[in-house]
């Protein structure tokens, strides 16, 4: 048995979405859950092909997004491999993930590692926009916390909260921490009952939209970042608390 007869069984012909979509969707789930191993080989295009039910031109265009995301790499003469996506890929693929939910699964590592990345460059997005947001920017903060703070359970609650984080980064004037948010939003948010359910968590435990926004009203950097950091905390400890490390998770795979 050959590693494609393997593998065959957990893939299926594509059927949803665009084809190309479709294939890449599958492959990005085999590669991110493990079935294909860092340096393994994928099957070639015609056996792709085969078990996808699709031409090989479809195989090509998965086969290229999947290089364009770091996840594979074609080796002339070798066929394509499977790379290492912790060494190669880049916060971009958080989006690619949020657009396929099927490669959600045994990402609870991933999902910790963004939360806990978030809570990082939330703190340190605090203090900055304590520091140099405008007057009206600050206005806008407590608006948008007082509005959240209103609502205490329901999906309204993830849109109001982007809101209240999108004023708040670009008060901190980074474009960098703005850019890695977004990704990071994207891939905690692709299940709405798994972030609605960390998010109504963090409610539950500190209602700190509210003081966020008044620190930095006060024009008060280290209160922010220490209301931010006490308020960031529980989903990834939340979320710590069932889902192995990324270290840990790292080492199973090595």
């Amino acid at each position: 048995m050959d590693q494609f007869d393997m593998v065959a069984p957990v893939l299926r012909p594509a059927q949803t979405r665009s084809l190309p979509d479709e294939v890449f969707g599958q492959l990005l789930a085999e590669i991110l859950s493990g079935r294909y191993a860092p340096g393994s080989t994928l099957p070639g295009e015609r056996g792709l092909s085969d078990v996808f039910q699709v031409n090989r031109h479809v195989v090509r265009e998965a086969l290229k997004r999947l290089e364009q995301v770091g996840l594979v790499k074609t080796v002339h003469g070798g066929g394509t491999k499977v790379l290492e996506f912790r060494r190669s890929a880049g916060l971009d693929l958080l989006a690619v993930i949020a657009d396929h939910p099927e490669a959600m699964e045994g990402m609870l590592p991933l999902l910790l590692s963004a939360l806990q990345m978030r809570a990082v460059i939330g703190v340190d997005a605090a203090r900055l926009c304590a520091q140099g947001a405008s007057d009206g920017l600050r206005a806008e903060l407590l608006e948008a916390g007082e509005t959240l703070a209103s609502v205490a359970h329901g999906p309204e609650l993830l849109p109001l909260d982007q809101r209240f984080w999108k004023h708040l980064l670009d008060g901190a004037g980074n474009i960098a921490y703005q850019l890695a948010f977004n990704s990071l939003i994207r891939a905690v948010h692709a299940d709405p009952y798994f972030s609605l359910g960390w998010l109504e968590h963090e409610l539950e435990r500190c209602d700190y939209r509210r003081p966020i926004a008044r620190a930095i009203a006060d024009r008060d950097p280290d209160a922010a970042a220490t209301v931010a950091r006490d308020a960031l905390s529980p989903a990834a400890e939340l979320l710590g608390s069932i889902a192995p490390s990324p270290k840990s998770a790292a080492s199973e795979r090595t």
